[in-house]
């Protein structure tokens, strides 16, 4: 019983991380497109990176538990992994403007 309680601390604690680390994607992609020069946008771009670096992180983290046995109710993990993913996709978008 302990245990599955100390996995749901994990979790919360993840869960909690990954809305904090979206919030944050949000905040630097709005800068990233109100800025001015060229100078912002790279600084802007690396946050995003690091950033996304973050939410993969935990995103790897929540994939192993959604394969795990442990876990009866994965809608909420899911749903997590699903609104990092869709970060994923608006940075792709933004390395490829960058590129060209």
């Amino acid at each position: 019983m302990a245990d599955k309680r100390k996995l749901q601390g994990e979790i919360d604690r993840c869960l909690k991380k990954v809305s904090e680390g979206v919030e944050q994607f949000e905040d630097i992609w709005q800068k990233l497109h109100n800025a001015a020069n060229a100078n912002q946008k790279e600084k802007y771009e690396a946050d995003l990176k690091k950033e996304i670096k973050k939410l993969q992180r935990l995103r790897d983290q929540i994939k192993t538990w959604v394969a795990s046995n442990e876990i009866k109710d994965k809608r909420q993990l899911i749903e997590n992994r699903k609104l990092i993913e869709t970060q994923m996709e608006r940075f792709k978008v933004v390395e490829r403007e960058t590129k060209t």
